[in-house]
């Protein structure tokens, strides 16, 4: 369990988040500026909040109310650099053992992370992901209560990256760590952890499961940082239980049925519906949802096509090239496409779209 309440007021920012989790791997989300590594510092002990309280599991790090800090050095906690932050003077041996007495441990870390036939070798002898490995290695082997990643991954290219995420995800299940990632990459957090929190401006914008916060972002804002990319606008015209239909704002006044929406939404409500790139149904099922549209243009791209339509506003979808042949589709004509309501989301339009 997971309980962060941090107040902390810094030269022109102020960070106030908060939010409690029972889930084993927690994410970080957010863009640049908005208080994720600090947030990750005050529970490593390197930044002490004004106020507030931080539990990790059983163990309380942090109580203004009681006056209680926990010192950085007792708390136990494996810190993953960006930057990796291995001792240039040291083998890998002597990065990954230092701070542990235990060689077994060392040992076992390094066959887990298969590092051990580079143990005699020194940082600038090895590569980019084997420098990733030796510091995730160095912040298991003291047994920490916590394992913290800042954005260890945004260096390495894709194909590295997913080798490290499947190490990561067998060791931290294999020492059963608790496990808090910093990240501004939404594959990561569906990667990597069990519950995210989206935060903007130093505070916590939202939280939950990674899928249901990404097929039901709060806002446009969030619904653009998750990845969202076409953006329309609507009134409901009818809500029930599984569903809702909205009337777009198009000149046909088309309606779109949607799987994704707020509990509390309500007939006549005006909306923004998020249609996402991979809305296309594979087959025209019973729950699909036709809509007709002019085709502005259309690109291939090295696995699918990319078509833009005019819906009253800019939709892009994917279209597989497996469904080439389903689809008859050229620039300036109007198509038909048939789109799934689980790829459809619903939000309120009393937030800003963002431009």
């Amino acid at each position: 369990m997971l309980e962060v309440s941090v107040k902390k007021e810094l030269e022109g920012f102020s960070l106030d988040v908060q939010f409690i989790s029972e889930a084993k791997s927690v994410a970080l989300f957010a863009p640049s500026g908005s208080g994720k590594s600090l947030t990750l510092q005050a529970i490593a002990g390197l930044l002490k909040p004004d106020e507030g309280r931080i539990k990790v599991v059983d163990r309380v790090f942090f109580d203004s109310s009681k006056r209680f800090f926990l010192p950085p050095q007792k708390r136990r906690v494996g810190y993953l650099f960006q930057d990796y932050a291995l001792f240039p003077h040291m083998t890998v041996w002597e990065n990954v053992s230092y701070g542990c007495r235990d060689e077994k441990r060392v040992e076992e870390v390094l066959k887990m992370l298969e590092i051990q036939d580079i143990r005699n070798r020194f940082p600038r002898e090895i590569s980019g992901g084997q420098k990733q490995r030796v510091a995730l290695a160095r912040a298991l082997a003291f047994e920490p209560k916590v394992l913290l990643l800042d954005e260890p991954f945004s260096a390495l290219h894709k194909s590295l990256k997913l080798e490290l995420y499947k190490r990561l995800r067998e060791v931290v299940g294999e020492f059963s760590i608790p496990m808090v990632l910093v990240t501004h990459d939404f594959d990561e957090v569906f990667e990597l952890t069990d519950y995210v929190v989206i935060m903007e401006k130093g505070e916590v914008k939202q939280t939950g499961v990674p899928v249901e916060v990404f097929f039901n972002p709060i806002d446009g804002k969030v619904a653009k940082l998750l990845g969202h990319q076409s953006f329309l606008s609507g009134k409901v015209v009818f809500v029930m239980d599984g569903y809702v239909e909205v009337r777009l704002g198009d000149r046909r006044k088309q309606i779109l049925r949607a799987k994704n929406f707020p509990e509390d939404l309500k007939e006549g409500e005006n909306v923004f519906v998020s249609i996402l790139p991979f809305a296309v149904a594979l087959n025209p099922l019973e729950d699909s949802v036709k809509i007709s549209a002019v085709v502005k243009d259309i690109f291939r791209e090295k696995d699918k096509s990319v078509v833009i339509l005019d819906l009253g506003g800019d939709v892009v979808l994917h279209l597989p090239f497996s469904l080439s042949p389903n689809y008859i589709i050229e620039k300036g004509r109007e198509a038909d496409f048939y789109l799934s309501p689980s790829c459809i989301s619903v939000f309120r339009r009393c937030y800003e779209k963002e431009s």
